[in-house]
């Protein structure tokens, strides 16, 4: 065999292969995947039933930007009051739930309040209005009771 004749062979073999074997590692790439994501969120400081709703209102307000509601994620104690933080989640991802307005709602955490308050806005806003809270008690056996009622802007 002639040396010189075998060269120019391989190397119009390695030429003609080399893409082949590129197309291959390409084909084979690695896709950059998802492993974590976060919704917007906000955190309001707050004393007492009225203000949780007031922040409640300002977090529906808020999320409206990113086309979503407020959902409550956590409820803390903080050194000026209590903490809640809201997630904004689409608002498809957000069940209905049933809702009779001037109907009393009893309640013993914030987290049940936010809930009714939220239900209450759902109500409202279906039916063309928007969710008032007409009165906010204390019952005799801890728990408080929040009547909604819808108003017409």
């Amino acid at each position: 065999m002639n040396p010189t004749s075998f060269f120019p062979k391989a190397i119009i073999a390695a030429s003609l292969t080399l893409p082949l074997l590129l197309t291959a590692c390409g084909s084979s790439r690695h896709e950059p995947q998802a492993v974590a994501a976060s919704n917007p969120s906000i955190t309001y400081i707050y004393r007492g039933d009225r203000e949780l709703l007031e922040a409640n209102q300002k977090a529906v307000t808020y999320c409206s930007q990113y086309k979503a509601l407020p959902r409550t994620v956590r409820i803390s104690d903080a050194s000026e009051g209590r903490s809640v933080v809201f997630e904004c989640v689409p608002t498809a991802t957000i069940a209905e739930t049933q809702f009779s307005p001037n109907t009393p709602y009893a309640y013993r955490t914030d987290e049940e309040l936010l809930e009714t308050s939220r239900n209450a806005a759902r109500y409202c806003r279906s039916q063309g209005g928007e969710n008032v809270v007409s009165s906010i008690t204390a019952n005799p056996d801890g728990t408080r009771t929040a009547t909604y009622r819808c108003v017409t802007p």
